[in-house]
């Protein structure tokens, strides 16, 4: 997982063609204007949902796990805490291939806030939950995008 502010994510240039897309598109304009719901970057290989929600106390919230997308995060809105786990992750329900979805739990390995300004990268295969209650914060207006992995990096694992 990556943490850092918006102002740094050119520096992330170069590591993923579907990245760059999703990052030139941030950079071109202002995110906090974009329109609730779901906005197609790049087709279906890049999309961005904004939505406000309510943040959840940890025990409500599952980790979920991609295993052919990055997800990108950052709220446009309001503070919420967000967790990561480097340890085993235990599906609690079956994997759904068409959202590349899994649900589960984990131990929690670091843990983290985002705000507006800041984002979180979560890497494919990695669990993750966010949105989750930060004490004195309520609602908050969030975007998510949904990148995939280029097809090269899929391709070129299974050569190597």
């Amino acid at each position: 997982m990556i943490y850092d502010t918006l102002n740094n994510l050119p520096n992330y240039l170069g590591m993923s063609d579907n990245l760059d897309a999703v990052i030139e598109f941030v950079m071109a304009r202002d995110i906090n204007n974009l329109p609730a719901g779901k906005t197609r970057i790049d087709g279906e290989k890049a999309v961005v949902t904004v939505s406000t929600v309510t943040p959840q106390v940890g025990g409500k919230v599952p980790f979920i796990r991609r295993d052919a997308h990055l997800t990108l995060e950052t709220d446009l809105e309001g503070s919420e805490l967000f967790e990561v786990s480097l340890g085993e992750f235990s599906p609690t329900k079956p994997t759904d291939e068409a959202a590349d979805l899994t649900v589960g739990s984990a131990d929690t390995s670091i843990a983290g806030m985002l705000c507006e300004g800041r984002f979180a990268l979560y890497l494919a295969g990695e669990p993750y939950r966010s949105g989750l209650k930060a004490q004195g914060c309520g609602k908050l207006k969030k975007a998510v995008f949904s990148i995939e992995l280029d097809a090269d990096e899929e391709d070129g694992a299974e050569e190597e």
